[in-house]
């Protein structure tokens, strides 16, 4: 396959991904409803912890299918790295849920963005360098989407507890993705170093979902349900492990700034697949989840922050930006 045919194939393969992932943000949405059903009386905390055990464990379960049991062998340095990445993730998904269980599916999509503007800003201030133009007009945008998303309060400047979380939930992930380049890392294996970040972070959230129970009849009840978990390790094929893996290996055919732009319309297929999937999935998993509406504060403040990072791709980068 000639260099052309291999790039277009490439953008492909990342638009699919990038649509499944904003997809999954609906089918977690899904599977938080049929959780609270299973659960009552649990806090949100709780839901948040035992939903994400499936997720990592499934990656795990890919990973090792994928390169074998030797995937689970990592060096100090990898451990290292593995164990970073799995704190900053547990804080990041944890808020992120937790979040979503107060706001839409498709707002949270879009707020998880922030951390476009905030892996740029990392680097500048640690650099010891101002933002440059760039940064701030597209943290302006940023900054104006996430107050129309969030529905701010001006009198009080306050916004919903949902939304706040979120926000926080994409400063942890900014950090994750900054770990993911770390020059002293530079050596480190990217399979065993997810599969260590992977292993860890799912018994995290198992230690987290037997501390957080109210009830230990709980713990076991929704891994039975024929609800719950085919729709958890859905949402995890779509949104998480599987699209990591594929785009491991096809996104080095595409530019960083092409993939990058790819990436940000995640939130968009979410909107979209958001007006009608919710009805379907309601049916077909007995649960209670309505569709969501196009409303002008999604739509202004889905655009406001698809803006930014456009600008954040496209402007020509100065040594000051």
């Amino acid at each position: 396959m000639n260099a052309a045919r291999r790039h277009w194939l490439a953008v492909a393969i990342l638009t699919l991904c990038t649509a499944t992932t904003g997809v999954s943000f609906v089918l977690t949405k899904a599977s938080i409803e049929a959780q609270l059903a299973l659960v009552p009386g649990e806090s949100t905390w709780f839901v948040s912890a035992q939903n994400m055990v499936p997720r990592f464990a499934t990656g795990l379960v890919l990973l090792v299918a994928l390169h074998g049991w030797g995937v689970l062998r990592l060096t100090a340095a990898e451990w290292r790295q593995a164990v970073f990445l799995a704190l900053t993730s547990t804080c990041g998904c944890l808020l992120q849920l937790d979040g979503m269980q107060f706001t839409g599916a498709s707002v949270t999509a879009f707020l998880t963005q922030f951390y476009v503007i905030l892996i740029p800003l990392w680097t500048a201030l640690a650099h010891r360098r101002a933002p440059g133009l760039r940064l701030a007009l597209a943290g302006l945008l940023v900054l104006a989407g996430v107050a129309v998303l969030a529905n701010v309060d001006w009198r009080t400047f306050t916004m919903g507890r949902g939304e706040a979380e979120v926000l926080l939930a994409a400063c942890f992930f900014s950090f994750v993705i900054l770990g993911l380049s770390w020059e002293g890392c530079a050596k480190n294996r990217p399979g065993p170093t997810v599969a260590g970040m992977f292993a860890l972070e799912g018994a995290i959230f198992l230690g987290l979902s037997v501390v957080l129970h109210h009830e230990a009849a709980h713990i076991m009840r929704p891994w039975a349900s024929l609800v719950w978990l085919p729709l958890v390790v859905l949402a995890a094929l779509l949104g998480t492990a599987g699209p990591f893996i594929v785009l491991s290996h096809w996104q080095k055919f595409v530019g960083a700034a092409e993939a990058s732009l790819i990436y940000s319309f995640g939130p968009v297929f979410s909107a979209l697949s958001g007006l009608f999937l919710p009805a379907w999935l309601s049916v077909i998993c007995g649960i209670s989840y309505a569709n969501e509406q196009a409303t002008s504060s999604l739509i202004i403040g889905g655009l406001l922050i698809l803006s930014a990072n456009a600008l954040i791709q496209f402007w020509p980068s100065r040594p000051a930006d």
